[in-house]
């Protein structure tokens, strides 16, 4: 094990140049058999997403590399060489991670994980989570309270003991800029984390497309793939309404937390969503990496002039509690207009969102929300699914 964890620091810069050489010759079921992987054929396989990459040979190995962020920058690169248990592992350079195929026991940190893997039929699979706060399913969390299921924490809150005890194959780890000790600790303990970066994408097909990720690791890849074009379609289709518009209202979301404007919810890829919903989000280029915290006074000068609020406090329901948060929203021409949308519309029966377990799994029902919330005569008809109006 301290063999592998020695590997963890060194960057994989001829990464590829290696691999052609001793992986795919590994892999193949002829001796000695080179094949390389054409870059159409790889940006086939991944279209959308950013960070991961796979490159595979007739289906029987894979080479997995994941780029998680170094701080505010992107950059460390960790490499999973995915091998099935019936076949003899290749050689393979330095710092690559071994993972026997299909797995059998894994943990999750949040819900979006658990529905692809749950998608993918392999629920089975799943130990234990990071506990009912990240986790919605109603499943999961009545598994937790009849103790079928490990709760492992998260984020400097991991009970290294408990995952220990559970002794997954591989632990999905949600990464962000400020966990990366997490996981250093995690492999000091012996442990493999699998670095989950789906949160980070910049589109919301490239969020989606983590199922392959997920779909690899377990033996899915078809169903995964399958899954992926169904979906890639529906949401193109959908983007498709709104792409001749030219008016398009000014969006803002988040809310006022601690003296500051937190935009946490917001990310990269449902930035991209509200552009491909015929909105103009305000605050675009302006969160900070950290937290998501943007100035008070300039949140709130454009609020003033918001045609539409989006994903305010996760516990708003009507504006009369929007108002007891902060009367200033009063003052908001979103506000006054009654043009405030809330996703907690969709709640499990345990009462927790379904907007990050289940939503990301269907960004084309989102997207059509939220086009019929900025452009309602683009879907007539369309009834609200994951967005509550406050009334």
């Amino acid at each position: 094990m301290m063999a592998w964890i020695s590997g963890f620091e060194s960057r994989i810069g001829v990464l590829l140049l290696l691999t052609v050489s001793c992986f795919f010759s590994g892999c193949s079921k002829a001796e000695k058999n080179t094949v390389t992987i054409s870059q159409e054929e790889k940006e086939q396989r991944v279209k959308y997403a950013k960070r991961f990459s796979m490159t595979k040979q007739n289906d029987r190995c894979a080479l997995i590399r994941v780029l998680s962020p170094e701080g505010a920058d992107v950059g460390i690169e960790y490499s999973y060489l995915l091998v099935p248990e019936d076949l003899p592992v290749p050689e393979h350079p330095a710092g690559v991670r071994v993972v026997r195929t299909p797995l059998k026991r894994v943990t999750c940190e949040n819900g979006f994980q658990v529905s692809l893997i749950d998608m993918l039929g392999c629920f089975e699979a799943i130990k234990g989570v990071s506990g009912k706060r990240r986790v919605g399913q109603d499943k999961v969390h009545r598994m937790i309270d009849n103790g079928d299921l490990a709760v492992t924490g998260f984020m400097r809150g991991l009970n290294m003991e408990t995952l220990l005890e559970v002794d997954p194959e591989l632990a999905f780890v949600n990464v962000t800029s400020i966990s990366l000790d997490i996981f250093e600790k995690m492999m000091a303990y012996g442990l493999r984390p699998g670095f989950f970066c789906a949160s980070l994408e910049e589109h919301p097909l490239g969020a989606l497309e983590w199922i392959k990720f997920a779909g690899a690791f377990f033996g899915k890849d078809s169903l995964a793939a399958k899954i992926f074009r169904e979906r890639e379609q529906a949401y193109l289709d959908v983007k498709q309404k709104v792409a001749h518009l030219n008016y398009r209202p000014s969006v803002i979301a988040g809310y006022s937390r601690k003296g500051a404007w937190s935009t946490m919810g917001s990310s990269r890829w449902f930035v991209t969503m509200l552009d491909h919903a015929g909105g103009n989000y305000v605050f675009k280029g302006q969160e900070l990496e950290r937290g998501h915290i943007l100035s008070h006074e300039v949140a709130m000068d454009a609020g003033m002039k918001a045609d539409f609020w989006v994903n305010t406090h996760f516990r708003i329901t009507d504006l009369d509690g929007l108002l007891q948060e902060d009367e200033r929203y009063g003052l908001f021409r979103c506000v006054q207009n009654g043009m405030v949308y809330n996703n907690n519309n969709y709640r499990f029966d345990n009462g927790r969102n379904r907007f990050w377990d289940a939503g990301m799994t269907e960004p084309h029902v989102l997207l059509k929300d939220l086009i019929g919330i900025f452009h309602p005569e683009a879907l007539p008809g369309h009834t609200l699914k994951y967005y509550r109006r406050l009334q």
